[in-house]
C-alpha cells in the first residue's frame, strides 16, 4: 500500500516535470522567434544605413571630384601667396582669367629691374602667380612699371628734360653756360608688360614692351597742358628652347653691345642706376630694332650671341664737295612716317655684333666685337659714286661681387673706329675725306662703377665714365678747313660770353661724368613700392685744339625722383 502510493506520488511528479518541460520549451520557442524577428529588423534597419552611407559617399567622391578640378585649373596659384578670380564658367579644357595677388620673390631682378619695376618672368608653369600676374588660357601676363615725379636741377642750361644732353652743354660764349635749369617732370613714368607661354616642354614664347612719355610731338610743350606723346622704348618677341639653351628674339630691344648681369639673357641687361634717363658717359648701349640669336653651353655657364642690329651714323665735322660736285650725301630729314625734324644716316647693311660672356663663381666677363658700314654718295652732274666704309672694335665687360649681395663692382669698355653711336653721349662715328669717302672716328669709351647693397631696402651706386675721340680726322683746302678736330678751326671765341657761333667751332673730343647716389624704397607692401632716389654728377665736356686753344665747359646735375611701382 505504501508502496503503491509512492509510486503514485512518483509518477505524478514525473508527468508533472514533464508538462512544466513542454511548457518551459515552448516559452523558448517562443522567446527565440521574438529574438529572430529583432535580430531580422536590425539587420534591415542597417541596411538602410548602409545604403544612405553608400549615398553619402558617392556625393562626397562627386565634390572630390569638382575640388580636384579646380585644383588642376588653379595648379599655379599658392593659398598663401595668391587668390583667383574666375570670371564666367569657361571650358574645362581653358580655364578662365587667374590673379595673383602674393608678394613672390624677384631676388633675380636686376639692380634696374628693381628700382623701374621691370617684370620677371616668375618661373616655369607651374609657378605661383604673384602681385601683377595673371593668366588667361596658357598665356602669363606679368605688369610692370612705375609712376615717377622728378625734379631736376642743372647748372647749365641744356633746355633738356629729365634726358641730359650731354653733347650739348654749352661752350662759355653762350648765354645758357650762365644760366642754370630747373624743371619737375613725370615723363620717365613707364608702363611695361610681358606675356608669355609654353608652347610645349622645352620651347617657350615671349613677348614684352616699354613705353614712356619722352617722345615729343609737333605740339607738345610745357607751357599750359603739357602733350607729350606716348613712346616704344622696348617692343620685340623671343622664342626660348630652355633645354637646348638657346633662344632667338627680335624688334627693339636694348643692343647686344649693352653689358648683361648674368649670361646674356633677354630683361637681364646691366643698365646703370641712375635717375638722368640718358645714363653716364662711357655707358655702351642703344636700344634699337634687330634680330638675334643666343646660345648657352655647359648648363648656362658661357653663352655666344649674334646680333644684326638696325644701323644709324652719327656723322660730324665739316664735309668737304670734290671740284666738280654737286653734292655730298651722308644723311637725309626723315620722309614717310619719320621724323621730319632730324636726320638719318644712308645706311647698306646692318651693324653686326658677336658677343661671348662666361659665369664663373667669381663672377661675369664679357667680349665682343662689332662691325659697320658707313655709305654716303658724291654726286657729279649726269652721274655719281657711292662709297662703304667698314668700322667697329672690340670690347669687353665684367661684373665682379666684392661681397657677395652686399658689393659689386663693374666695368666695360668699347674702342675702335666708328663706335661713337654707342656711347650715351653720342659722338661721332664719322666724317669725310677730301674725296668725299667716309672716315670712321676712332673712339674709345669705358665706364666702371661700385653697387652697394648695405641693407634690402637701400641701394647706394657710384659711377665714372668717359667716351673720347682718340684723335681728329680732318684736311685742309687752300685756307679752308675740312673734316672732324681740325686744329684750323676757330676757337677764339668759345670761352668769351656773347661772341658770335662763327667764332667757335669746336668739335668735341672727350666727354668725362662722375656720378653718385641712392635708392631708398622706404614703404613696401601689398600695395606696392614707394621709393626715393637722389642723383649728383659732375660731367666735364673738352673740345679739339683750334686757333684760340682748346675749349673747355662743364655741368653740375642734381635729380629728384620719387616713384610708385604698384606691381613690385
Amino acid at each position: 500500500m505504501r508502496l503503491r502510493s509512492s509510486l503514485s506520488a512518483l509518477f505524478c511528479s514525473t508527468a508533472l516535470l514533464g508538462t512544466v518541460s513542454t511548457i518551459h520549451s515552448a516559452a523558448a520557442a517562443d522567446s527565440q522567434s521574438a529574438q529572430m524577428r529583432e535580430l531580422r529588423e536590425e539587420m534591415l534597419e542597417m541596411r538602410g544605413q548602409i545604403k544612405a552611407l553608400k549615398a553619402r559617399l558617392g556625393e562626397t567622391d562627386k565634390n572630390v571630384r569638382a575640388v580636384r578640378r579646380v585644383v588642376t585649373h588653379h595648379s599655379e596659384m599658392s593659398p598663401n601667396t595668391a587668390k583667383d578670380i574666375r570670371i564666367g564658367e569657361p571650358a574645362p579644357a581653358r580655364p578662365g582669367i587667374l590673379v595673383g595677388s602674393g608678394n613672390g620673390s624677384y631676388a633675380n631682378q636686376t639692380g634696374y629691374a628693381r628700382v623701374t619695376g621691370m617684370p620677371i618672368s616668375g618661373g616655369g608653369p607651374n609657378a605661383p602667380l604673384h602681385k601683377g600676374q595673371f593668366k588667361i588660357g596658357g598665356v602669363k601676363i606679368t605688369l610692370g612699371g612705375f609712376f615717377e615725379m622728378a625734379g631736376i636741377y642743372r647748372s647749365r642750361n641744356e633746355t633738356a628734360d629729365i634726358s641730359s644732353n650731354f653733347a650739348a652743354i654749352p661752350w662759355m660764349n653762350s648765354p645758357n653756360a650762365h644760366m642754370n635749369e630747373f624743371h619737375q617732370t613725370e615723363r620717365q613714368s613707364r608702363f611695361a608688360g610681358l606675356v608669355e607661354g609654353d608652347l610645349n616642354n622645352h620651347l617657350h614664347v615671349a613677348g614684352y614692351t616699354e613705353l614712356d612719355f619722352q617722345g615729343a610731338g609737333s605740339s607738345s610743350n610745357s607751357r599750359q597742358s603739357n602733350s607729350y606723346v606716348l613712346r616704344s622704348r622696348l617692343m620685340y618677341a623671343s622664342l626660348e628652347d630652355k633645354a637646348n639653351e638657346w633662344y632667338v628674339s627680335g624688334g627693339q630691344m636694348w643692343s647686344m653691345a649693352t653689358m648683361f648681369k648674368k649670361g646674356m639673357g633677354l630683361r637681364d641687361e646691366n643698365i646703370p642706376l641712375v635717375i638722368d634717363a640718358q645714363y653716364l658717359p662711357g655707358f655702351t648701349w642703344t636700344r634699337n630694332t634687330g634680330v638675334r640669336v643666343v646660345k648657352g653651353f655647359n648648363h648656362g655657364e658661357y653663352h655666344v650671341g649674334l646680333a644684326l642690329e638696325n644701323p644709324q651714323a652719327v656723322w660730324g665735322g665739316t664735309t668737304y664737295k670734290p671740284p666738280g660736285s654737286t653734292a655730298v650725301t651722308i644723311n637725309n630729314p626723315g620722309g614717310q612716317v619719320e621724323n621730319s625734324d632730324t636726320t638719318y644716316s644712308d645706311d647698306i647693311a646692318p651693324d653686326i655684333i658677336l658677343k661671348a660672356t662666361a659665369d664663373e663663381s667669381f663672377g661675369h666677363f664679357e667680349a665682343l666685337g662689332m662691325m659697320r658700314f658707313f655709305h654716303d654718295r658724291v654726286s657729279y652732274l649726269g652721274h655719281g659714286r657711292s662709297h662703304v666704309t667698314v668700322g667697329g672694335g672690340g670690347g669687353g665687360a665684367m661684373l665682379i661681387p666684392i661681397v657677395k649681395h652686399k658689393l659689386d663692382f663693374q666695368a666695360s669698355g668699347l674702342v675702335g673706329e666708328g663706335v661713337g653711336r654707342y656711347g650715351t653721349s653720342s659722338l661721332a662715328d664719322a666724317t669725310t675725306n677730301r674725296f668725299g669717302t667716309p672716315v670712321a672716328m676712332p673712339e674709345a669709351q669705358v665706364m666702371a662703377g661700385l653697387i652697394g647693397h648695405p641693407i634690402k631696402a637701400l641701394d647706394i651706386y657710384a659711377y665714372g665714365g668717359m667716351e673720347d675721340i682718340l684723335s681728329g680726322r680732318f684736311f685742309n683746302v687752300g685756307n679752308s678747313a675740312y673734316g672732324y678736330g681740325n686744329p684750323n678751326y676757330v676757337t677764339t671765341g668759345c670761352d668769351v660770353e656773347g661772341a658770335a657761333a662763327a667764332t667757335c667751332g669746336a668739335n668735341i673730343k672727350r666727354v668725362t661724368q662722375g656720378t653718385l647716389g641712392f635708392w631708398w624704397r622706404y614703404m613696401q607692401g601689398d600695395y606696392g613700392t614707394l621709393q626715393f632716389g637722389m642723383q649728383y654728377s659732375y660731367t666735364d665736356v673738352a673740345g679739339f685744339r683750334g686757333t684760340g686753344g682748346a675749349p673747355h665747359t662743364d655741368d653740375n646735375m642734381v635729380f629728384l625722383s620719387m616713384r610708385y611701382l604698384p606691381f613690385q
